[in-house]
């Protein structure tokens, strides 16, 4: 009898499986929490992220946990009602003043299109959304280079340690609003951060 194909939950699991001596070497309780937070993360999209048809099952591991911290920093900044209305001039503007940023957006998106097709309205906002929010972050070296790389999954990684320096400047001034008793609101939308 032929093997059946694992389902996506538990690729999920088999690729946590994968990374425990790393989870081993992280020096702190709250480290080791972090890294299972992940992992959780990522399964609240199974659904979505099993069409994604990637190769490579941490690539839709990692995209599901990335846009679950981009959801949440959304939340934490009161900007929750991304729209395909507020896209629309951000990917104008991108064409006009970063037309390598708009090229590399465009790439990602077809890149990642079953998960785009997949998700729900709202979600598939958010994630263009993210997706529009890295590209126009970048400068248009860093996004040259991610155009030119051959390999598909250098892209990927490259993209998705973007995606992550993205959130940590986002992190960075919800911290500092916070600290400064401010309201993220009156600083503008998350790509001011981008400045």
């Amino acid at each position: 009898m032929g093997r059946s194909i694992p389902s996506f939950r538990h690729l999920i699991e088999i690729e946590r499986s994968n990374w425990s001596e790393f989870k081993k070497e992280l020096s702190t309780k709250k480290e080791k929490e972090a890294f299972d937070i992940i992992f959780k993360n990522a399964k609240l999209y199974t659904q979505y992220l099993s069409n994604a048809n990637r190769p490579v099952p941490i690539e839709p591991i990692m995209m599901g946990a990335l846009f679950h911290n981009y959801k949440t920093l959304l939340k934490l900044s009161k900007e929750e009602n991304v729209n395909e209305d507020s896209l629309k001039p951000i990917l104008v503007n991108m064409e006009k003043q970063k037309p390598l940023a708009k090229e590399l957006f465009d790439k990602t998106c077809e890149r990642w299109r079953s998960l785009l097709y997949a998700v729900h309205k709202n979600d598939r906002e958010r994630l263009l959304n993210m997706f529009a929010d890295c590209c126009v972050s970048l400068d248009d070296g860093a996004a040259k280079m991610l155009i030119d790389k051959g390999s598909e999954s250098n892209i990927s990684i490259l993209f998705f340690f973007c995606l992550v320096l993205h959130n940590q400047k986002l992190i960075e001034r919800i911290k500092n609003s916070v600290k400064n008793g401010e309201n993220m609101k009156t600083k503008g939308t998350l790509l001011g951060c981008m400045d």
